[in-house]
């Protein structure tokens, strides 16, 4: 007897097919938004509470809770057609190759885990305004994403994310994205050998566990002209090569992030290049060196008079008697909004009236 069989019997669980165009009200042309590990999730407590009396039940469970997801997303991809959000993270290779998606033509934001899986929907999807592509294998196929984004109209904000890998953005690849706004890379690089201009990105988000020649090559031939939002996470680039990067932001450059406390010699090129070119930034979380970088951080505030939220991260001790001392010279409106980094070597300030 089949497990469907079994579950058709069950007094708790019943397959069934309902005609929702024939509801008294149908509630699913109100899904906005689906996320497929939040699904799951459902879908397997489901298939413990079914299960939790039962002899071997770790098997059934699993196929328990195949069965279910079969058939949910048939209601879901079959019914769903205002749907405008989709994250496709944990769906079956079974599911994707039976399931129709015809019904997901408004779909605004994507987020796989698959390349794959567009090959099925690059048809159907052409109002894509952001894609996010998190990787937890290879990136073996860039053709699949390329032909997706050709067909795109409205693309605004491509995310590609690597847990494990390092990849490399082929040329290809990158002339699809040349109108985004929205760049966010983690393990992966552009192209090296050819300057490139990212004309439209307004924000750039990087992280890479370790900058080796190749990346720190690729960062110096981009230019991104109207850039308003710069952050990286985990590991930084030489910073005299980051300075460099921010002159080519032309003072556009409202944000900039820094997150990597440790020890690194060219902070007074770094803090130059924000004080000279970068006269519009509100936001602002850099790494000094305290004991030599104080009168330089005295004159970026006063070139970047917009300036309203302040991080600073330093490699030695803060003295924040001493810091407050400077920043109430320059404005009294500056005060420590918090202060929770291991021996006292962050601190945050905000500017308030």
């Amino acid at each position: 007897k089949s497990m469907e069989d079994k579950l058709n019997s069950c007094k708790t669980y019943k397959v069934t097919y309902h005609k929702y165009e024939q509801s008294f009200y149908n509630y699913l042309r109100f899904i906005k938004i689906f996320k497929s590990i939040e699904f799951h999730g459902f879908i397997d407590k489901c298939s413990r509470n079914y299960t939790h009396h039962k002899t071997n039940s770790e098997n059934e469970e699993g196929t328990i809770s195949s069965i279910l997801s079969y058939h949910v997303y048939d209601i879901i991809f079959k019914n769903c057609s205002g749907i405008k959000q989709i994250t496709l993270l944990t769906i079956s290779k079974r599911i994707m190759k039976m399931k129709s998606f015809d019904n997901l033509s408004n779909l605004c934001v994507l987020e796989i885990g698959e390349i794959q899986y567009l090959e099925k929907i690059a048809h159907i999807c052409k109002k894509i305004k952001k894609i996010v592509i998190n990787l937890h294998g290879g990136f073996n196929n860039s053709q699949l994403l390329i032909n997706f984004l050709k067909v795109q109209h409205g693309l605004k904000a491509v995310y590609l994310l690597s847990r494990f890998k390092l990849f490399q953005i082929s040329n290809e690849l990158l002339i699809q994205m040349h109108s985004i706004e929205e760049l966010c890379i983690k393990n992966f690089i552009l192209p090296n050998g050819q300057i490139i201009t990212l004309s439209k990105l307004k924000r750039l988000e990087i992280t890479v566990s370790e900058w080796t020649s190749q990346t720190v090559a690729t960062l110096l031939t981009v230019s991104c002209p109207i850039l308003e939002v710069l952050k990286f996470d985990d590991s930084l680039p030489p910073l005299d090569v980051l300075a460099e990067f921010i002159k080519k932001t032309e003072g556009h450059l409202q944000c900039l992030h820094l997150d990597h406390p440790y020890e690194h010699l060219d902070t007074q090129v770094l803090l130059k290049s924000i004080a000279k070119s970068c006269p519009k930034i509100k936001s602002l979380a850099i790494i000094i060196n305290i004991t030599e970088d104080l009168n330089l951080l005295e004159h970026l505030l006063l070139s970047c008079n917009e300036l309203k939220s302040l991080t600073l991260m330093s490699f030695d001790y803060i003295r924040l008697t001493l810091l407050q001392e400077v920043l109430r010279t320059i404005d009294e409106n500056w005060k420590v909004s918090s202060e929770f980094s291991e021996y006292g070597r962050r601190i945050e300030f905000n500017k308030f009236h």
